[in-house]
């Protein structure tokens, strides 16, 4: 199946990209390899990220990759990517599987002085 950005996840890659380019070569390129694969990924397994009722557009999907979020619909013949965006400070969709996931109990092994 074909995988295709919308000009506002095509626009949000450019920026990242440019972005992640003045800090570090290597993670700009880490960065457009995700992208990459994910696409890959999606044209291969178009149901692997999750419905979720509370995003934007009925019958949207996403799937979480590497500290970014993409939001896509499956149509007949392709994969619509509608937006990428980062997932790194922001808040979760779902409650974390994590016993304490807000921190705010230290780890029961933490060093006490």
């Amino acid at each position: 199946m074909k995988v295709r950005l919308s000009t506002k996840a095509s626009d949000y890659v450019r920026q990242e990209a440019a972005y992640l380019r003045q800090h570090s070569q290597g993670a700009s390129q880490r960065f457009l390899m995700g992208v990459r694969a994910v696409k890959r990924d999606l044209a291969r397994f178009p149901e692997a990220g999750f419905p979720d009722e509370a995003l934007p557009i009925p019958g949207l999907r996403r799937l979480i990759r590497n500290g970014y979020r993409y939001d896509y619909r499956i149509l007949e013949e392709e994969v619509q990517v509608a937006e990428i965006s980062s997932s790194v400070n922001t808040p979760l969709l779902n409650p974390s599987d994590d016993e304490d996931f807000d921190f705010e109990d230290p780890p029961k092994d933490a060093f006490e002085p």
